[in-house]
């Protein structure tokens, strides 16, 4: 048996078993949307951990953070230290709070609880609408990532195309059978095979590389390319996407939604513990496979790797996040490879995932059930639930299919979107006597600072002429700062009705009840 089609098979075996998973979880599920989405609200310790951290970490980890190291150098590292251990704090204090308050008055969606607070059907609308726009970035870098790993695993012999369509479907489909509890059970496993896949490649490619270890490596990286042991990202850029990527990505409907499957919140803290350890050491291994690659590409492996094989990469996927999957399937035994490359696979699909089912469920509660059909059945909104779920799934295929560049860049995107809602989210969470944002500050400034997130950005603006920055990171940033501003200035122009007034501090007493 030739090398691609062990490590083919092994992929394969591994989707089986995730669809297996899918369908047992469907087995014993309530046909509730509480029990579809959100676990009935009794996730454990390990599952809310997991599911969290698994969802976090995608393609984006296992594939494009190895691409940026190989690039940009430590810039990434230091960057991706900062926003993983503030994505920790944040659900360690923020959503404690989300879940007491979601438990209190039923919310299953960020409009529940936005729509909620602001006394506004519009916000809720709004927050729908928005999240699942900006989340189509995310499942297209997913797609991008699943096509890269199956395409490279098994030789071209299922191309890229195809092999995008397959993995997606595979994902869409054990969550059409199970709901985001087979989500949450296959993140289980997913976490812990990508975590510990990520740190082999890492020993053994480091080992064949760069024999001498971790100095060895520095110096190396130091004759090639002495840049990348030093910061090359602007300020702006840095701290933009320290925001997005530590607030914003935990904002995202994805990861908002874990707030609220733990049992109780002693067991939200100690997944939010885990989860910044689990991030954080995870880019350890990352920064070691991507530098490692660029000692690769200067100096070539002879027989294995040519010199540059970077831009040879670029040219064939439209970025260079094909460098993990390349270095793992040329320098790895074929099993080995297979078991490591399913570990990526692992890690685009337990995001996947939680985006398909996390949208249509926003889609669905905060959206139709609402306000298209109202009095339907748990299983009618369910059955509505899975078409999206595969709606979405095709419609990040076909983005996919456009190579729209590196993953890191278009992931950037959602999550400048995601960080749009920190002004609405604060006041809610922050006990206060005082409205400082009121429901009309709230609506245009997360609009504003949504279009300005878009369209601010090169891969959305540049393509129709709009002014853009540097980097979606820092549209994102810029973003913020202007919704903050029209959110404050239109509330201090404008009253809050009774029912603000009532609702902010029945959330107050919510809050500071022990």
């Amino acid at each position: 048996m030739e090398a691609w089609q062990v490590a083919t098979i092994i992929i394969f075996f591994y989707s089986v078993l995730v669809i297996g998973i899918g369908a047992w979880a469907g087995k014993i599920m309530k046909k509730s949307m509480e029990d579809f989405y959100v676990l009935g609200r009794k996730g454990s310790t390990i599952v809310t951990f997991l599911a969290t951290a698994a969802t976090y970490h995608s393609a984006f980890a296992f594939l494009t953070s190895v691409a940026v190291f190989a690039t940009a150098g430590v810039t990434f590292w230091i960057a991706a230290s900062a926003w993983t251990v503030l994505a920790g704090i944040f659900m360690y204090l923020v959503g404690p709070r989300i879940w007491k308050i979601g438990k209190a008055r039923g919310h299953m969606t960020p409009a529940d609880m936005l729509s909620d607070f602001y006394d506004s059907k519009a916000i809720g609308v709004i927050t729908a609408i928005i999240m699942a726009l900006f989340i189509i970035a995310y499942i297209v870098v997913q797609a991008v990532g699943l096509g890269i790993i199956l395409d490279v695993a098994s030789q071209g012999h299922i191309p890229y195309q195809w092999a995008s369509l397959i993995l997606i479907l595979v994902a869409a489909l054990y969550l059409f059978l199970g709901g985001l509890r087979a989500a949450y059970w296959t993140d289980v496993l997913q976490g812990i095979w990508m975590y510990i896949g990520i740190f082999v490649a890492a020993i053994i490619i480091v080992g064949k590389l760069v024999p001498g270890g971790f100095t060895a490596l520095m110096d190396s990286v130091r004759a090639v390319n002495p840049k990348l042991l030093t910061m090359n990202w602007t300020p702006q850029k840095t701290l933009g996407a320290i925001l997005i990527y530590g607030p914003g990505l935990m904002l995202l409907q994805h990861l908002w939604i874990k707030y609220y499957i733990a049992k109780d919140e002693r067991i939200l803290k100690t997944s939010a513990v885990g989860t910044a350890i689990y991030l954080s050491t995870y880019y350890i291994a990352a920064a070691l496979i991507g530098l490692s690659a660029a000692v690769a590409n200067a100096k070539g492996v002879p027989g294995i790797l040519d010199a540059g094989f970077i831009s040879t990469l670029k040219a064939q996927y439209g970025s260079a996040d094909a460098v993990a999957a390349v270095m793992i399937y040329k320098l790895l035994n074929p099993i080995l490879a297979g078991f490591l490359l399913a570990g990526a696979t692992a890690a685009a699909m337990s995001t996947l995932d939680s985006f398909l089912g996390s949208t249509s469920m926003i889609l669905v509660r905060d959206i139709y059930q609402k306000h298209i059909k109202p009095n339907a059945s748990e299983e009618h909104y369910v059955l509505v639930s899975r078409i999206l779920m595969i709606i979405w799934a095709l419609i990040g295929w076909y983005f996919a299919l456009l190579k729209p560049g590196l993953i890191f860049d278009i992931a950037s995107i959602a999550c400048a979107g995601g960080l749009q809602f920190l002004p609405l989210i604060i006041p809610a969470i922050v006990p206060s006597t005082k409205r400082y944002i009121n429901r009309n500050g709230a609506l245009w400034g997360l609009i504003i600072g949504s279009f300005l997130a878009a369209f601010l950005s090169p891969q959305i603006g540049g393509k129709i002429g709009f002014p853009t920055v540097e980097h979606p990171a820092v549209a994102g940033l810029m973003g913020v700062i202007i919704n903050t501003i029209v959110a404050l200035v239109i509330s201090a122009a404008t009253k809050p009705t009774e029912r603000e007034l009532r609702v902010m501090e029945e959330y107050r007493e919510l809050l500071t009840k022990s």
